[in-house]
């Protein structure tokens, strides 16, 4: 299995994490700013940052999680060779952050757990009249509490996002996957498709004279209608098919590993059950059936879904034609 590459946002803020903790200690030692300590640490994370800038987003993520360890050793050094009081401790909340934002809980965990270790060796380096208990304690836990807040947050923004983004992709009336689900599950579908050499079907439909129920019953009528619709739709399809609503009152529907029969028998089950009314008010539908076994990921049975449904309509409506789909679309199974 390929392993996951750091994404730019991950490796850039480790870069500027870094670089700013590296030019801060760099600059405090040079220009003798507070206490004095080495300025080893401060040098040895530029090198980091550069890597993290340059290298950072063809690293795996699991490399660039190294970061964060080695960023926590580097403040213990800072620390452990600090003279006098030194308020550098507050920088491990530096790495606990990044660590929170981009990688789970384990691994926040372990850094909170590092820093723990790090810190308690970098006290007990120091004279004992500038170590306590509570030194340590207070540095373990602000960073076990930034560690959590900040899990706790960035789990909460991945639901918003997910939520989002599932939004963006539903029609809200009926529930149903929208034109722009629709093209990328249609795109899923037809790779695998043609990798496994399977049939794969689209039926279009559209209601019959929709715009007449609009005008004789109102625009809350026609939601209901539309609602029913994929009622029906949705009672009709099977898990692994994919339902959509692309347009007014048209419907689109994939189905997977299913050949020019198996849709027409569908279509008309679709058709048989719209006309037998139980909805908002009378209604037909017309639908256009295209199968076969594509050769290439493309979204020629669409169209001629779509050719065969213009030619229902064209011949009375509430009926289903089969499309005559290109042979150089499809293999000869």
């Amino acid at each position: 299995m390929k392993a996951r590459r750091a994404e730019p946002a991950l490796a850039y803020s480790a870069a500027a994490i870094l670089g700013a903790a590296g030019l801060l200690g760099t600059a405090e030692s040079a220009l003798a700013l507070g206490a004095t300590f080495s300025p080893w640490a401060g040098i040895a994370a530029i090198p980091l940052a550069l890597a993290a800038l340059t290298l950072g987003p063809r690293l795996p993520r699991a490399v660039m999680f190294l970061f964060a360890p080695a960023g926590v050793v580097l403040i213990g050094i800072a620390m452990a060779t600090t003279e006098g009081y030194s308020d550098a401790a507050i920088l491990y909340c530096w790495p606990i952050l990044w660590v929170a934002s981009f990688y789970g809980s384990r691994a926040t965990a372990s850094v909170i757990g590092l820093v723990a270790v790090v810190h308690a060796a970098a006290l007990w380096s120091l004279p004992e009249e500038t170590t306590s208990f509570d030194r340590w304690a207070d540095v373990v836990v602000s960073v076990i509490v930034a560690g959590v807040v900040v899990r706790v947050l960035a789990r909460r923004n991945r639901r918003l996002v997910h939520q989002l983004s599932t939004e963006a992709r539903v029609d809200p009336l009926t529930g149903l996957w929208n034109r722009r689900a629709f093209a990328e599950r249609l795109e899923t579908e037809s790779a695998r498709a043609v990798r496994e050499g399977t049939s794969l079907a689209v039926v279009a439909f559209d209601i019959d004279h929709f715009k007449r129920v609009n005008d004789e019953h109102g625009h809350e009528v026609g939601d209901r209608v539309l609602k029913w619709v994929a009622e029906v739709l949705a009672h009709e399809t099977r898990g692994a098919d994919i339902t959509a609503r692309v347009g007014g009152e048209e419907f689109v529907v994939v189905l997977p590993g299913t050949g020019v029969v198996g849709a027409q028998e569908f279509a008309e089950r679709v058709r048989r059950a719209v006309a037998a009314g139980g909805g908002p008010a009378e209604l037909t539908i017309s639908a256009g059936v295209a199968a076969c076994v594509p050769r290439e990921i493309e979204h020629d049975l669409v169209d001629a879904a779509d050719r065969a449904l213009y030619a229902a309509k064209r011949g009375g409506r509430n009926a289903v034609r089969v499309a005559e789909v290109e042979p150089a679309a499809c293999s000869a199974g």
